[in-house]
C-alpha cells in the first residue's frame, strides 16, 4: 500500500525560507551559466569554437552514446540493489531513472521527488522503503568513490598501481559493507538495533520500512554488482571528457579526465539547488585550481577558456541526449503497467 504524506501548517510555513534559498540559488547557477557560455562565444575563441563543428560523426556518435549507457548504468544500479527485496522490471527502473535524470537539473530536488512518486504510485513501493533504498545507492556510492580518491590521492595518475589499488579497495570495501548490513538485516539485526534505540522504535511499521534498506545492502552479490555499474558509470563520464579533448585538441589526460567526469558527477549530485550551471562552475573551478589544459592557451586566451567549452560541450550533448531518454522513458512507462498493477488484475 502506498503511504499518504501529511503536511501541517508549521512545516509549510518552514518550508518557504527553503524555497527561497532553492529559487536564489538556481539563479545563481544560470548566471554562471550564462558566464560560461558569455566566455566561450567571444571573439578570440572562435578558433576553439570552430573545432566543435568539425566533430566527426563518429565522435558525436561516441559523446551521445556515452550519455546514453550512463542512464542506463544508473538505471541498472537501482534497479539491482531492490531487487532483492521487491522485484521491478530493469526497463522500468531506466525508464524512472531516464525522467530523474532529465528533473536533476531542476531545484526542489525534482530527481529525488519523481523517484519516490513513480515507484511509490505506480509501483506500491512504501515511501520509506523507497527512501532506504536511495539511502542503500549512496552508501554503495561511497564504498566506491572512497578507495578511488585515496588511490588518486596517492598515485596523482592512472597507472597500473591506481588500477590494482582501486579495485581491491573498491571490492574490499563494498563487501565489510555487506557483511557490517548482514549483522543489522532481519530479526537478529532488529534485536541489535532494539538494544540502542529501544523496543518502541523498532516495533513500528515505519522502521521495519526503512530496515528493509539493510537487507537490500546486505545481498553481496547485488551490492558487487551495484557499484560494478557505478564504476562503469564513472568511467563513462571521464570518457566523455576524453573524447571533448580529442575534438577541441586540449592536452587533457586518462587522468584529468577521470577528475573532471567524477567532479562533473559528484557535483550535480549533490547540488541542492538542481545541477545545471553547478556542476559547470564547480567543474571549471576546479580544472582552473588543478591546470588542466592550461597547456592549449593561446596569447588571447584566458586560463579558463578552452575548459570552459569542452564541460559546455559535454552538457549540451548530454542536455540533448537525457531529453531523449526522458521522452522514451515517460512514454515506456505510459505503455506498460507496474507489476504491482499486474499482479492485482490477475488476482483471483
Amino acid at each position: 500500500m502506498s503511504e499518504p504524506i501529511e503536511y501541517n501548517a508549521p512545516s509549510k510555513k518552514r518550508s518557504i525560507p527553503m524555497m527561497v534559498v532553492q529559487i536564489i540559488g538556481f539563479l545563481g547557477s544560470i548566471s554562471a551559466l550564462g558566464w560560461a557560455v558569455s566566455v566561450a562565444l567571444r571573439q578570440e575563441n572562435r578558433d576553439q569554437l570552430a573545432k566543435l563543428s568539425q566533430a566527426t560523426p563518429g565522435e558525436l556518435f561516441m559523446l551521445m552514446g556515452l550519455a546514453t549507457i550512463s542512464v542506463g548504468f544508473n538505471g541498472m544500479l537501482f534497479w539491482v540493489v531492490i531487487n532483492p527485496v521487491h522485484k521491478l522490471r530493469p526497463t522500468d527502473v531506466i525508464a524512472t531513472n531516464a525522467i530523474s535524470t532529465l528533473l536533476a537539473y531542476l531545484p526542489f530536488k525534482l530527481s529525488i521527488v519523481s523517484r519516490f512518486v513513480i515507484h511509490n504510485r505506480r509501483d506500491k513501493i512504501p515511501i520509506l522503503t523507497i527512501g532506504a533504498w536511495i539511502v542503500a545507492v549512496t552508501l554503495l556510492m561511497l564504498a566506491v568513490f572512497g578507495p578511488i580518491t585515496l588511490a588518486s590521492l596517492w598515485q596523482r595518475e592512472i597507472n597500473p598501481a591506481w588500477i590494482a589499488v582501486s579495485a581491491v579497495g573498491i571490492i574490499t570495501s563494498t563487501i565489510i559493507g555487506s557483511l557490517i548490513a548482514q549483522q543489522l538485516e532481519g530479526e537478529k539485526g532488529t534485536r541489535r538495533i532494539a538494544k540502542l534505540l529501544g523496543e518502541k522504535i523498532t516495533s513500528s511499521d515505519s522502521y521495519a520500512r526503512l530496515h528493509i534498506g539493510f537487507k537490500m545492502l546486505a545481498n553481496i552479490k547485488a551490492a558487487i554488482i551495484g557499484n560494478l555499474f557505478r564504476v562503469l558509470d564513472i568511467f563513462s563520464f571521464a570518457l566523455r571528457f576524453y573524447v571533448a579533448a580529442i575534438v577541441l585538441d586540449l592536452p587533457i589526460s586518462a587522468t584529468d579526465s577521470l577528475l573532471l567526469g567524477a567532479t562533473y558527477f559528484l557535483i550535480g549530485m549533490a547540488s541542492p539547488v538542481g545541477m545545471l550551471g553547478t556542476r559547470e562552475a564547480g567543474t571549471i573551478a576546479i580544472a582552473s585550481m588543478v591546470g588542466i589544459s592550461s597547456a592549449a592557451l593561446t596569447e588571447n586566451q584566458s586560463g579558463e577558456t578552452p575548459i570552459i567549452i569542452a564541460v559546455l560541450f559535454v552538457t549540451a550533448i548530454e542536455a540533448i541526449v537525457n531529453l531523449a531518454c526522458a521522452g522514451f522513458g515517460l512514454a515506456w512507462l505510459k505503455a506498460r503497467p507496474g507489476l504491482a498493477q499486474v499482479d492485482q488484475s490477475t488476482s483471483p
